[in-house]
């Protein structure tokens, strides 16, 4: 705890809540202070509000502007003033085509950002946080050529302190070794001089979007991406203790992920588009790709493009006629995904979802049980996991499978980055769908809402669109 203070008095985040506490003690002195104001201030407020919710109508911006305009109603200058910072236009995805459903996939994918079917030869998949980081410190170990690190969250402590290690080791014997990591998601786990000391070690590092009161500070680096020489691990794990097992947190971690081998085209290309924008004076080299009619589809999205991840996962469910599984921890679907989630259970699918029992952040929890209740109330079967805190992110489809980064909620839904495999597998789907049937049989089935929380939700699932 005393370390987290430290980092953050110390760190990015301490001057924006001061930022944020100025703010607030300046309109509470124009309150008490300054009455002779208030008239021509509220005429100000009304009429600036009035401009921002005209902007946020013309945006169309969906479901995200029912949350704005009732920010600007409850708080009119603070809301206006949120609402303008968390609105940014994205360019709608393109129209898929293809008559099976992997080819509207794949020209969905290949369209919105131009990356192909990939081969690849092995995908391994990891059932716990522990399997995955000992794999990825075997690999790390006998890399040759090349490490490269994306990351949401580094966190300080044995496991990093092991990565870094050899990482600088792999570096000084020649290895090109790069780290992206994000700003926000770091800000309480690592010190700020920390790209400093990385650069020390011989590591090339790139932050994403550092902690500044500007309008893109709500878009994050979400993804969880490691290719070592011909590999590449992705899923919700990050580079902390707790995702490996090396520390207690919520009980036991339950997380999980992917390794796969073949042609990383994709993968490196992906990544230097990130550390391109990160480093725009370099000269930019990318990877010839090889694409392929056959293999795995390498979803992503950007915090600046067009979305896919939605109208992909709409399109899983709404051909699946047998079964739809999914693992998730936090839940806040936007309407159409919901829609699609109950139209499969109404026309005869199993459609189950596996959420936390136990929260990380109560008032998200809060709204993730609301929705898995909404669900259960149209026909979708929702048990919680016992076991500890599930932080998985998976999907299983009548046969196609996605271990990714992505939540099934707004944010991951709509504005961070992310990043993810489709694999048309059936035995990749089974070993998945293994692991769900034995955390489902496991679990528990949900508690009814009291009124309270009911109304609770209600209020909170106005600001989803937000989080």
């Amino acid at each position: 705890m005393l370390r987290r203070i430290r980092y953050f008095l110390r760190g990015r985040m301490f001057p924006l809540a001061l930022s944020a506490l100025l703010l607030l003690a300046l309109a509470v002195f124009l309150a008490i202070r300054l009455p002779r104001i208030l008239a021509p201030a509220a005429l100000a407020e009304r009429a600036f509000s009035f401009v921002a919710a005209c902007l946020l109508v013309a945006k169309g911006e969906g479901e995200g502007n029912l949350a704005k305009l009732f920010l600007i109603a409850f708080v009119p200058y603070l809301g206006a003033a949120l609402s303008l910072v968390l609105s940014r236009q994205l360019p709608e995805a393109p129209l898929p085509e293809g008559d099976t459903l992997k080819e509207r996939l794949a020209s969905l994918v290949f369209r919105a950002t131009g990356l192909p079917p990939a081969k690849y030869s092995r995908a391994e998949y990891f059932e716990t946080g522990k399997e995955m980081g000992d794999a990825l410190l075997y690999d790390l170990n006998r890399a040759k050529t090349r490490i490269w690190l994306e990351y949401y969250i580094l966190a300080s402590g044995e496991f990093l302190g092991e990565i870094l290690k050899i990482l600088e080791e792999k570096a000084k014997g020649g290895v090109d070794v790069r780290v992206i990591y994000d700003d926000f998601g770091c800000a309480m786990k690592l010190p700020a001089r920390m790209p400093r000391e990385l650069k020390k070690r011989g590591i090339r590092t790139a932050v994403f979007s550092p902690l500044r009161l500007k309008k893109n500070v709500v878009r994050r680096d979400h993804r969880k991406l490691a290719i070592v020489d011909g590999a590449a691990f992705l899923g919700g794990i990050n580079l902390a203790d707790e995702y490996v097992a090396k520390c207690i947190r919520f009980g036991n971690w339950k997380d999980t992920a992917v390794r796969i081998e073949g042609d990383m085209s994709a993968f490196c290309n992906l990544f230097l588009r990130t550390w391109y924008a990160l480093n725009l004076s370099e000269e930019k080299i990318y990877e010839p790709m090889q694409p392929s009619e056959e293999g795995l589809l390498l979803l992503s999205d950007s915090a600046q493009g067009a979305r896919i991840a939605p109208d992909c996962l709409g399109m899983l469910f709404s051909a699946a006629q047998k079964s739809i599984c999914i693992f998730t921890p936090y839940l806040s679907p936007p309407a159409p995904l919901f829609s699609a989630l109950v139209q499969a259970a109404r026309r005869g699918a199993s459609v189950r979802v596996m959420i936390p029992a136990l929260p990380d952040k109560k008032a998200v929890y809060l709204v993730t049980q609301g929705y898995a209740e909404e669900l259960r109330r149209a026909g979708v079967e929702v048990r919680a996991f016992t076991d500890g805190f599930l932080h998985a992110k998976c999907v299983v489809a009548d046969g196609i499978s996605l271990v990714s980064s992505y939540n099934l909620d707004f944010g991951s839904m709509h504005r961070q980055a992310e990043c993810g495999v489709l694999l048309f597998d059936r035995e990749m789907a089974e070993k998945i769908g293994q692991d769900f049937e034995t955390c489902w049989r496991q679990g528990r089935e949900l508690k009814r809402f009291s009124r309270i929380k009911r109304a609770a939700f209600r209020l909170l699932a106005l600001f989803a669109p937000l989080t």
